[in-house]
């Protein structure tokens, strides 16, 4: 028998399905696993010659020699402790911690245990918008791991939040979680994926997040990253909504050593309501991209898309938004905005909105700048007895209020002291 050589993108797959299958993937999607497998084979790994990947490096990710994870991982410290909240902790994608809710139809658990009790209740998980076409997000669909399932049926308010919590622990591991979000028609939920790392991991995540809407239904969900140590991240979020429905997303990158998000919203249904707002501040030689995309499907939607960053040292940040109107998606009310301050003479920003618009009766902007401090109004501030120091930090809070007052009140003075110790504000 001759030998074969693996590709290092093969390889990698080869490793990252075995290292997840010793801590336990999930037999789930059988259709949409089988269909990623596949697309392993036939979709490139990237590249800097993709366009999608022309600022993304991820050659190093193929170096990555991951260890087994531990099979009974201790829960990290909570995060806001004092926020009530229905919480589900995941260490290394395993369920490890949490209060489960499975009662007048509502499911609050890991995604291991809907599959045991409401196998029934995970369609959504069938069809996967990047599955077919992104080499990470086939990987992650061909062994994914446990996370976070919300089900809410027609016509409930939950009291309370949903905190998913997934950590990754020292070392190099690897973690594909897989989190489920379904809203039935005219019901409400709030939800937030924090996501952290020790200090001295440096092995890859892998996830993604699945949401579904039903008519008239809202998700408000708040995605925080807090992440030390050298790993990596790749997520892969997509919302579907139905009629009227509205979806609130809202990102805060507050640290990370290298990361991507994906983003896609479809909108399916007339009166579809889409915000999402984000804000990034990678620092020293770090590592931020988001790419998002809006499909506006059918007629009468409105989206309204915010996205502020900062780069300091020689960090690096990506935005590339996409706003996409159907040919019958008439009526559509669709704004994107993308602004960036620079404070590191070696830092980067790239940015690319745009626009591709299929019908005639529509009102869409798109906007994006990048640039330094203000001089005039740092100035200013200096003239009125302020601190070079303080002056720069007063219109770095001034630039990032639009998009962190939208989170809840913990959130935003979490992330808020993140960002403050960090620039040396403290």
């Amino acid at each position: 028998m001759n030998d074969v050589t693996l590709t290092p993108a093969a390889a990698l797959a080869e490793r990252v399905i075995e290292a997840t299958r010793t801590t336990g993937h999930l037999d789930l999607a059988p259709d949409r696993r089988a269909s990623a497998l596949s697309a392993l084979e036939t979709i490139g790994y990237p590249t800097t010659r993709d366009e999608r990947w022309k600022y993304t490096r991820v050659a190093r990710v193929q170096q990555l020699e991951f260890a087994p994870a531990p099979a009974a991982p201790a829960a990290p410290p909570a995060v806001l402790p004092e926020l009530g909240a229905h919480r589900l902790v995941f260490v290394d994608g395993q369920f490890v911690s949490g209060e489960g809710v499975n009662t007048n139809g509502s499911f609050i658990g890991p995604l291991s245990r809907a599959m045991v009790d409401c196998p029934d209740r995970l369609s959504a998980l069938e069809s996967d918008h990047f599955a077919g076409t992104e080499w990470f997000a086939a990987l992650q669909a061909s062994a994914p791991q446990d996370g976070g399932a919300v089900l809410i049926p027609d016509g409930v308010t939950l009291d309370k939040p949903v905190f998913i919590h997934h950590h990754l622990s020292a070392g190099t591991h690897v973690a594909q979680p897989q989190h489920l979000v379904v809203v039935g028609k005219e019901s409400r939920a709030e939800v937030i994926v924090w996501t952290t790392t020790d200090a001295d991991a440096d092995g890859l995540y892998n996830g993604a997040i699945t949401a579904d809407l039903g008519e008239h239904a809202y998700l408000g969900l708040e995605i925080v990253q807090d992440e030390h140590g050298d790993a990596h991240h790749i997520g892969h979020h997509q919302f579907r909504q139905a009629a009227s429905s509205k979806l609130e997303v809202r990102t805060a990158t507050a640290r990370a050593h290298w990361l991507r998000n994906d983003l896609h919203i479809l909108q399916g249904g007339q009166y579809g309501d889409s915000t999402f707002h984000g804000c990034y501040l990678p620092n020293e030689r770090q590592f931020v991209d988001h790419h998002t995309r809006i499909d506006h499907a059918m007629p009468d939607g409105r989206s309204d898309e915010l996205y502020k960053g900062l780069a300091a040292g020689s960090a690096t940040a990506v935005f590339n938004g996409k706003i996409m109107v159907h040919q019958d998606a008439q009526r559509i009310e669709a704004y994107q905005s993308n602004a960036n301050l620079i404070l590191g003479e070696q830092a980067a920003i790239n940015a690319k909105p745009e626009l591709e618009i299929y019908a005639d009766d529509v009102r869409c902007s798109h906007g994006c700048t990048t640039g330094q401090f203000d001089g005039e109004a740092l100035f200013y501030l200096r003239s009125r007895g302020m601190t070079e120091t303080a002056a720069r930090n007063l219109l770095v809070r001034a630039f990032l209020a639009e998009v962190l007052d939208g989170f809840r009140r913990e959130i935003q003075a979490h992330v808020e002291s993140i960002y403050a110790e960090r620039l040396g504000w403290n």
